[in-house]
């Protein structure tokens, strides 16, 4: 028989409990997201570093010294690729029948619907490849970040032909794992490109486009370059990865014209059929 007495004394027992698991509970829920944070911020530091090394690494083969100039090591890259911005008019470049475009590499994603996403820009003011792709084709490129110039190069290349990209119809955008108010603080300093420049945190977007590889057992994360040209369906048409930027400009052009039938006919072909 359970007297009053026992009752009370349970009933205080299970207080108590409560209590202490009231108490507890949140704190050791505050170390189990403090652990996870600071385990995303070591794989995090891991990638950057990582790729700090590689960029430095890809610079020194092309004799280059970092400056501590974001963007005059980027127009010092340009210069040692010999990329220079496009200057015949679109017309121009279409219709010139000796040139041959980068063929496209043999991606998983070639040819098959483009992963969707939605993202932030260095005003917080949200994308989506939705959105991008109803004004017709898009080409998205993944760069490792705004600290790295080799990098940036291929953003001050597009940047420079972007007139080009418009006249064919077709959006530019650029993505990395910069948080939007590092990209914000890039702008101020060197001046922003006018295209959109998202923030993809943890890479979560290049990992669907297979650009992006987390670690795995005892395998380093893995970022890559990637330049995709997604057609007005949606679709991946044209893929490049690899670990330097794709600066072939006029190669973007020509896929671009051809997935819309807008190659112009020359004056001579068109005299031919005459």
């Amino acid at each position: 028989m359970i007297t009053p007495r026992k009752q009370r004394v349970a009933m205080s027992g299970r207080k108590m409990f409560a209590a202490f698991v009231l108490t507890i509970a949140p704190i050791y829920l505050l170390l189990i997201l403090d652990r996870a944070a600071r385990s995303d911020s070591r794989n995090a530091d891991t990638v950057q570093h990582g790729l700090f090394d590689r960029c430095l690494e890809i610079c020194r083969s092309y004799g280059l010294i970092t400056s501590g100039d974001i963007a005059d090591d980027a127009e010092a890259y340009l210069a040692a690729v010999e990329s220079r911005p496009l200057s015949d008019d679109l017309q121009t470049l279409l219709v010139d029948a000796t040139f041959t475009p980068a063929a496209s590499q043999q991606h998983p994603l070639l040819q098959q619907r483009a992963p969707v996403f939605v993202l932030s820009d260095h005003l917080d003011d949200s994308h989506s490849l939705a959105a991008l792709n109803r004004k017709g084709p898009v080409v998205v490129v993944f760069y490792y970040g705004y600290w790295c110039s080799h990098c940036v190069a291929q953003l001050f290349a597009l940047n420079k032909d972007l007139q080009h990209f418009t006249d064919i119809g077709a959006t530019v955008v650029a993505i990395s794992a910069d948080p939007t108010e590092q990209t914000l603080a890039r702008f101020v300093q060197y001046g922003k490109f006018d295209f959109p420049v998202l923030s993809d945190p943890e890479n979560s977007v290049a990992e669907r486009y297979c650009v992006f590889r987390p670690a795995a057992d005892d395998k380093e994360p893995q970022l890559d370059h990637g330049t995709f040209v997604v057609d007005g369906e949606g679709r991946i048409v044209w893929a490049y990865q690899g670990t330097e930027p794709f600066m072939d400009n006029r190669t973007l052009l020509t896929i671009l014209a051809n997935i819309q039938n807008r190659r112009p006919i020359s004056k001579s072909a068109a005299a031919g059929a005459d």
